[in-house]
């Protein structure tokens, strides 16, 4: 059973659009879903990035990006 992707909202001009914070917010979301695996996968992916953009879409490839701006 495919598990819901959760919804993360960052502002990409603020603190909460450093791909550090994001990767925070996506592990919490994983761990309430118990994807252990799956968080440490992404996360392996984004640090071999090439740049900021790249990192995003991979990140949003498991969860929902929402991007607000404040």
């Amino acid at each position: 059973m495919k598990k819901e992707k959760p919804v993360i909202e960052y502002d990409p001009c603020g603190p909460s659009g450093n791909i550090y914070a994001i990767l925070g917010a996506v592990s919490q979301a994983l761990r309430k879903q118990r994807r252990y695996t799956d968080f440490n996968t992404l996360r392996d992916r984004v640090f071999e990035a090439q740049s900021y953009e790249e990192a995003l879409q991979i990140i949003g490839e498991t969860v929902n990006l929402v991007e607000i701006h404040k």
